[in-house]
Parts: structure tokens; sequence; C-alpha cells
């Protein structure tokens, strides 16, 4: 994997940014650069990991460098700090320059795979994590939990052609649950990475590679079906009864039963099924 540095950033969107001024945002971030050396700049191809400084999001920056031609599949963002990070529905992402925020550019979409997506790329996440750290679960459709705290949260978004996936994992800090959206945020906490001093960079170079190498293998193993019965078995909260939050105002209280071929969250109301399409979950 090439690693490049966008030194002379993106105006609007990136601020410029230097090895020495990237270094000092973070002692992690330092810990990365001096284990892996010096960065090419600018981009030594589309499939690049590309370090920009401080900026909007990076789903915004690897939006403008796909658009220009400059980031193609498996070409991903990093960076140290944003500004306007955001997660499932337009919420906003709290984080801390020693985490690890990035977006990676995902190949095409492939019609029977489409309304799967977000799934796959939260079981391959889930399972490049655990080659890490401990054991983690998928909260619907695309969270990363990890003994019921929310580690990692992660947004898939499709325009013009380009589907980008957005993550943020908390390395070195979690917000405290006063930080969270009142009523119904779950608890944040930080993954335990099982080797001590690894950074976001290494971490997401390490993540990305797991994650192209086990899309091409899954894709080409499996069919959709037999996707989601494995991707039950990593389904946070199974058997468990959670309080669902559809829409302004809509809540009630159901017991997670698994996921649709559709995609969608299989819950029993009270002896009714209903699969969620859209919405949020969090234990009673």
């Amino acid at each position: 994997m090439n690693l490049s540095l966008l030194a002379a950033g993106l105006p609007g969107l990136a601020e410029p940014i230097s090895p020495n001024a990237l270094a000092a945002m973070h002692p992690l971030w330092a810990a990365d650069l001096a284990a892996l050396g010096p960065l090419a700049e600018g981009g030594a191809s589309p499939r690049s990991l590309m370090v920009c400084g401080p900026c909007t999001s990076t789903m915004d920056v690897a939006r403008a460098l796909c658009a220009e031609g400059r980031l193609a599949p498996w070409g991903s963002v990093i960076t140290p700090r944003q500004t306007s990070g955001r997660g499932q529905l337009r919420r906003a992402w709290i984080s801390d320059a020693g985490n690890m925020m990035a977006t990676l550019v995902c190949p095409p979409e492939d019609k029977p795979w489409n309304d799967l997506r977000p799934l796959v790329l939260g079981q391959l996440f889930a399972a490049a994590l655990e080659s890490l750290g401990p054991a983690v679960s998928v909260k619907w459709p695309n969270d990363i939990l990890c003994n019921d705290r929310k580690v990692a949260g992660m947004l898939v978004e499709e325009r013009g052609g380009c589907v980008l996936l957005g993550i943020g994992l908390n390395l070195s800090w979690a917000p405290e649950p006063e930080a969270l959206r009142a009523g119904h945020g779950v608890a944040a906490g930080r993954f335990a990475l099982a080797e001590a001093g690894l950074g976001p960079l290494r971490v997401w170079a390490t993540l990305v590679n797991h994650v192209e190498t086990g899309y091409i293998n899954l894709l080409e193993a499996c069919t959709p079906k037999e996707f989601l019965t494995i991707f039950r078995t990593r389904l946070s909260w199974m058997g468990r009864r959670v309080l669902v939050h559809e829409g302004i105002g809509v809540r009630y209280e159901a017991t997670v039963r698994g996921v649709s071929e559709e995609g969608g969250l299989v819950l029993d109301r009270d002896g009714t099924e209903v699969v969620l399409l859209s919405g949020d979950v969090t234990p009673v």
C-alpha cells in the first residue's frame, strides 16, 4: 500500500500539513510516522492511503479526490482531526486526534449486494478489528461494539457513482455519556489494541488490507443468503429486548430476531414481526 501526504491540503476542505506538524498532533501519530518513515507527497496512485491535515471530514476530502480522479476504489483518506465528522442519521461524530478518522473508497455497487453493503462492511471491519484486539459485535447496521460499548461508528454514502465508507474508531479516547445524544445513546468505549503503541495510521493500513482481501473473498465464496447466515452470528443483542427509535417520536420495545434478505433488522414486536429499514435500537 502506498502512503501519501496531502501536504498542500484542499482549499476549503483540508488544511496544509507537514510531517512535523502531523507528528505534533498526538503521540500516537508521532509513533506511527517514526515507524513508517517518510511519506511521499501528493498521492503515488489512486489506490494510495492519503494522509491529510485537519479537515471538515475525510468523506468530504475523499469525495473531492475521487471527483478529480486522484482516488479510486480501495484508496482512502485519514486525518488527525475533523471539524464536521458525521455518523448515522447525520449525527455529529465527536473524536480526538489520537483516534482513527478515515474514509475508504469502496468498489462500484454490485446489484445483488447493494442493500447488504453496510452489513458486509460492518462484518469485514469487525473481523479485521479482532485481528488487532478483543472480540466485537456489529450493532445494526454497521457500528462496532465491544462489551456493549460503541468503539467504532461507520457510515456508507453513495453519490455520483462514488461509494464511500467513513469510519471513526476510538483508540485513545471516548466521549463521556453526557456528550452523547440525550436519551438513547449507546455508551462509548475505547478499543484496546493487543499491541500497545500502534496509532491511527498503522491501524488503518492494517484494516484496509484485511477488508480488501476479505471483500473479494466473501463475494466470490458466498451468496447473499449465505452471508446473512454468517452475519447473524455477529449481530449485537440477538434475542434481547431493545428500544426502537423509528422516525420522529416513534418509540417502542421489541426483541431482536435477525436480519432480512434486504438488510433490515428483524424484530419481534409483541408477537408481530417488524423489519426495521431505517432507525436505531438500544438495549432496554
